[in-house]
């Protein structure tokens, strides 16, 4: 009985100390997270403020005939999200490839909005369908090493996805791959 006192007094010990030490790694931890969410943030304004130079406007995905600010904030809070799976990853102490996917994956989302513009239905359906694959190997990726990053990173394959099918679908319906009702006779008078 005296050997089962220790242990519970040892272990409330140990556990008292562990409560002494925590409201600083706490606060490490949040200021990690809100540095690693800021980023992808800080480095669109960036690459928004160059952009603006030579006269490139942004375009975000906003369906259903949404207003484009909710567009540019979901876009924004997506970015949030994949910097803090970021976070996630540096949290499990990983230090490898899957960081450099993820990486890649939020460079190209950065520039995503930048290059839209520029591309016809076919090839923005095309590049958005090039990110959901990138992106769904990257998830697979993260996930595997922290479940929470994984987590943090599926609003961004449903927006990919959406994008992506509802592109090659108006892509299919526009010339030159729709088809052409140009051939029948025009209606009788």
């Amino acid at each position: 009985m005296g050997v089962a006192k220790m242990a519970t007094a040892a272990t409330l010990h140990l556990a008292s100390l562990g409560a002494r030490r925590a409201p600083s790694a706490n606060r490490r931890e949040a200021l990690a997270l809100f540095v690693c969410a800021a980023l992808p943030l800080g480095l669109i304004g960036l690459v928004d403020l160059a952009a603006e130079t030579f006269g490139l406007v942004p375009l975000f995905f906003t369906p259903f005939g949404l207003p484009a600010w909710s567009g540019a904030a979901a876009h924004l809070v997506q970015l949030a999200l994949l910097g803090a799976a970021y976070w996630a990853l540096t949290r499990q102490r990983y230090h490898g490839r899957v960081q450099v996917w993820l990486l890649i994956l939020i460079a190209a989302y950065i520039v995503l909005p930048f290059i839209t513009p520029a591309l016809d239905s076919l090839q923005l359906g095309l590049v958005c369908t090039a990110v959901f694959v990138f992106a769904l190997a990257t998830v697979a990726r993260v996930g595997a090493i922290a479940p929470l990053g994984g987590w943090m990173l599926a609003p961004m394959l449903v927006m990919t996805g959406l994008s992506a099918a509802m592109g090659l679908a108006m892509a299919a319906y526009a010339p030159p791959f729709a088809l052409m009702q140009s051939q029948q006779p025009p209606p009788a008078a």
